[in-house]
């Protein structure tokens, strides 16, 4: 390889980095004992948090999230004015303002010192954060974020010799704006910046930054619709309290029901009237000899339509004509006796018997014989023995 096809090479990696990276990062290393030590801080600070149940008081699981995040705070700072507001209050009064966000156990971080989620955000099951003590991760407010995410802030050299010989992390930042619904299973890597409002498809890979008030989906992500004019969504109806939404899923139940009834009902009408429509395209087919020739002068009809009738006539003619009777096909003689195929057991069966007739035949004829030849015996035998010679 010459010198410019290594040059080419070179910025092509370079282009491949701008690309998938978006920003610069910060090089650090991780595997020096202080960075060490901070994972493992963190780690045994997320293991807390998801022991801790979900039931438990706010307060302790307040105290339990910023132990992640915010592990050298002083105590006081916990509460304000002597209460501390989690997420799920602002549900009961709206006026409060949530000092940490509702995250649903298990959770995920690596060193947690650079992490800020809004208290107004909520964090569903599985998600993971691979951050960096070098480069922000920011989660703004009223933002849902799904199930099994996955946010990557962490990269490494592209080139091989690069990651062998200073093994060194990258750090990068993300920011999420505010008002950001993100989908389940969507992976976020770094340098990205996703804007207010947008909404992030399940199954996402975000690649490149995502603007405000758009929709992106796909692997990797691209912005498919833009929801400045959107309108509202479609609701059926609205409930306030678990009885309400357990009775409006029945009707809503009953309402799927009627609805399945009605499209039946529709699609029988479809069927039906697209067979009357055939029948009348075939009677109009049927007419179509007379119809072809109505823009004729009616002296050169009048030969056609005498065609016509003819050729009806002998048609009918040809119909009432009797067919000639086909003599009844004579079906070939079975040969007499029974033709079933006997099984192997039959056949050892009939073996059986007939052995044991032939050595009952056998042992009856000698029997008689020897009867015979003893009285024969009898029969020449002398009357007297002593006699003598003289």
């Amino acid at each position: 390889m010459d010198s410019s096809d290594g040059e080419s090479m070179e910025s092509l990696l370079h282009a491949a980095a701008a690309a998938t990276a978006g920003t610069a990062g910060i090089a650090f290393p991780a595997g020096n004992d202080d960075f060490r030590a901070a994972r493992n801080r963190c780690a045994q600070a997320c293991r807390r948090f998801n022991n801790t149940p979900e039931d438990a008081a706010p307060e302790l699981r307040s105290s339990r999230w910023l132990d992640i995040v915010r592990p050298a705070r002083e105590r006081t700072e916990d509460a304000v004015n002597g209460t501390v507001v989690t997420h799920d209050m602002t549900f009961r009064n709206p006026a409060l303002t949530a000092q940490t966000p509702f995250v649903k156990p298990p959770f995920y971080v690596d060193y947690g010192l650079r992490l800020r989620v809004a208290g107004s955000t909520f964090i569903n099951r599985g998600c993971m954060i691979m951050d960096t003590p070098v480069a922000d991760v920011v989660i703004g407010d009223h933002c849902n974020v799904g199930p099994n995410c996955c946010i990557v802030s962490v990269s490494h050299a592209l080139q091989p010799d690069e990651r062998c010989s200073k093994r060194d992390s990258i750090g990068k930042s993300v920011r999420v704006g505010d008002h950001v619904w993100i989908g389940a299973n969507v992976t976020i890597l770094g340098g990205i910046t996703i804007g207010d409002g947008a909404v992030i498809g399940a199954g996402s890979v975000i690649t490149k930054s995502i603007p405000p008030l758009s929709m992106a989906l796909g692997v990797p992500a691209r912005v498919v619709q833009s929801l400045a004019d959107l309108g509202p969504p479609e609701v059926f109806g609205s409930v306030q309290t678990l009885t309400e939404a357990m009775a409006h899923g029945r009707r809503l139940e009953q309402r799927e029901k009627l609805e399945l009834v009605r499209l039946s009902h529709s699609l029988r009408r479809q069927n039906s009237h697209s067979s009357v429509s055939s029948s009348s395209h075939a009677s109009h087919a049927e007419s179509q000899p007379y119809q072809r020739h109505s823009h004729q002068h009616p002296q050169q009809q009048q030969p056609q339509l005498e065609h016509h009738h003819q050729q009806q006539q002998q048609q009918s003619q040809h119909r009432q004509q009797p067919r000639p009777e086909t003599p009844p096909q004579r079906q070939p003689r079975q040969p007499p006796g029974n033709t079933a195929k006997l099984s192997r057991s039959d056949i050892l069966a009939i073996v059986s018997v007939t052995a044991v007739t032939f050595t009952l035949l056998t042992s009856l004829f000698f029997a008689g014989a020897l009867a015979g030849a003893k009285r024969f015996a009898i029969i020449l035998e002398p009357a007297d023995r002593n006699w003598s010679v003289t």
